[in-house]
């Protein structure tokens, strides 16, 4: 199944539940010194067949939205972004790190779950050109998207499992393997 297939299940996914979801109370929570919202960490890992760069260690910390939250569900869902900032740290025996940044967006979908859909930019210190069967990245700086679908455990956790994937989309010159993964994180909202 290709990410576009995932992004697009999750999509209507979200969609579907988003009437179960109508219905609830949009508050928001102080924050750590009233700018933080959230922290997150996981294990992610390639799924590119020429990707070597093992399991990554991924670490995230989103900001509080810039906007009071609207009483409506898909004007808070929509125009309420979070900026979040991350990097991915590498073990592998061809490690790929990156850091990044870029704005992410929450959809309630029934009860404790939740679906999460990001766009943004990212750095990496991958290879540009493969002399090999390798992955041509063909510029530093690329585009990142990410999905996940999640769950709220309690008052301030949550677990969720999650997609990304960063290209330049054909704005550079060489290859565009692009830098794909899968994996799951825990966060804990301040």
């Amino acid at each position: 199944m290709s990410i576009r297939q995932s992004a697009l299940g999750c999509v209507v996914f979200a969609l579907i539940g988003a009437s179960w979801a109508a219905a609830q109370e949009f508050s928001e929570r102080p924050g750590l010194f009233g700018i933080f919202d959230e922290v997150r960490g996981g294990l992610v890992y390639p799924v590119q067949p020429n990707d070597d760069s093992g399991i990554t260690l991924s670490g995230q910390l989103y900001f509080r939205a810039f906007v009071p939250p609207f009483q409506n569900y898909w004007a808070n869902a929509l125009l309420r972004p979070r900026v979040h900032v991350g990097g991915n740290l590498a073990t592998g025996d061809d490690p790929i790190n990156q850091v990044y940044a870029g704005l992410t967006w929450h959809f309630p979908i029934h009860g404790h779950f939740f679906f999460e859909g990001s766009f943004g930019g990212t750095w990496h210190d991958g290879p540009l050109e493969s002399p090999g069967d390798g992955l041509d990245l063909g510029c530093e700086f690329l585009f990142r998207e990410s999905i996940a679908l999640g769950m709220e455990i309690g008052q301030r956790w949550r677990v969720l499992a999650s997609a990304d994937h960063s290209s330049h989309a054909g704005l550079c010159d060489g290859g565009n393997s692009g830098i794909t993964h899968a994996g799951v994180y825990a966060g804990y909202l301040f």
